[in-house]
């Protein structure tokens, strides 16, 4: 704890920002998925703002054989006021059924009028326009 509390005094007296840089790999969240992967120039903080909000409206059946494999993607379409309004599989809709489960599911909470609009700075909103999400229930298995 008193490691911790220094790290934090330390980090109060500097003097300078950061100088990391946005990361382009598209850091995936710890606990499921709905993370935007590709080029779009977001930091990590705000992938995992966008992880989150999209977590809320995403479920899966943590019963299901397998689940922990399936990774499926969406491609997305974002308009300027952060709210999705087109989600496409860029590979085709999965057609084992298991994965289709896990597609539909991803594709309904992109959509969820709950989960919108998406935490992202509204100069940034046109390069996550036409990203692709990464959903992966891994995380969401206890």
């Amino acid at each position: 704890m008193q490691n911790t509390l220094d790290r934090l005094r330390a980090a109060q007296q500097q003097n300078e920002p950061p100088r990391a840089r946005a990361s382009t790999s598209g850091g995936r969240p710890a606990a499921g998925g709905g993370a935007p992967t590709g080029n779009a120039l977001l930091s990590q903080g705000e992938i995992r703002g966008v992880a989150d909000r999209i977590s809320e409206c995403w479920s899966v059946d943590a019963g299901m054989m397998g689940l922990d494999q399936i990774v499926v993607d969406l491609q997305v379409d974002i308009d300027a006021g952060g709210t999705i309004r087109n989600v496409r599989a860029p590979r085709g809709v999965p057609s084992d059924p298991r994965a289709r489960a896990v597609f539909e599911s991803a594709r309904r909470a992109l959509l969820d009028p709950k989960c919108s609009p998406l935490p992202i700075p509204r100069e940034k909103m046109q390069t996550l326009n036409s990203s692709i999400f990464r959903f992966n229930p891994r995380g969401l298995i206890r």
